[in-house]
């Protein structure tokens, strides 16, 4: 994930990384886990692009002090799915 924005003069980061970590957990982590997606998102199948886009979806309003800018949906070492609003 890649968030963009001012840079804080005394953290010296963009965004609270703690907090960033919490709305991941919540948002995305918290709501999927041990469900099916396909009931969970409402779709017949999962693919790795629709699944990228809903993440970004739940996630780019809830970011903090930046803007979320990248994420990447690794499947495995040779699999990846990549989305930039």
């Amino acid at each position: 994930m890649t968030v963009h924005g001012q840079i804080d003069s005394v953290t010296g980061m963009v965004t609270d990384i703690g907090a960033l970590d919490q709305v991941v957990q919540d948002m995305v982590v918290k709501s999927f886990d041990k469900q099916d997606l396909r009931q969970a998102l409402s779709v017949p199948a999962i693919r790795g692009e629709f699944l990228t886009k809903a993440i970004w979806a739940r996630l780019a309003n809830c970011i903090s002090g930046g803007t979320l800018r990248h994420i990447r949906l690794e499947q495995s070492r040779d699999l990846s799915f990549d989305y930039a609003g």
